[in-house]
């Protein structure tokens, strides 16, 4: 495949993105949207629905990561690279799932900004930001190299 057409359908990705991202309110539930604008310091903790928390958080984390994958898929195509994505963002899921879970418990008690910060690597494509520069670094240095 043509690299300008697989960067294309990468922007395209993109942009899809973007689009869970300003639809989320309509696409998920969060009781957690709310709160955390603004001053949450000293704000009322929201009443909530662990089970619907969980099945959404996860579902969002899905759609970003399948979003994310084809993102590295399209921009590098290396198949190599789509199993280190598949494996770190599985390694992320299983971590960070169950510490947001007992911040939520906690009433974020751990402090607000763990939690918020959590639940950020959990709904937003962080890690996404991350693996592009390493992958381009690494593939730069394979290059020069060979």
């Amino acid at each position: 495949m043509n690299k300008w057409i697989r960067y294309a359908i990468a922007a395209g990705l993109v942009f899809c993105l973007i689009l869970v991202r300003a639809f989320e309110t309509q696409l998920f539930y969060d009781p957690f949207l709310a709160f955390f604008k603004g001053d949450f310091y000293n704000k009322e903790f929201p009443d909530y629905d662990l089970a619907r928390v969980i099945l959404n958080v996860t579902s969002r984390f899905v759609l970003n990561s399948i979003l994310s994958i084809l993102i590295i898929w399209f921009l590098f195509w290396n198949k190599q690279y789509v199993k280190y994505v598949c494996y770190i963002l599985i390694g992320f899921f299983i971590i960070l799932l169950p510490i947001y879970i007992i911040c939520i418990e906690n009433q974020f008690q751990l402090g607000e900004n763990f939690g918020f910060y959590i639940r950020r690597f959990l709904i937003q494509p962080y890690l996404l930001l991350i693996l592009i520069p390493a992958f381009y670094y690494h593939q730069q240095k394979q290059k020069i190299s060979s």
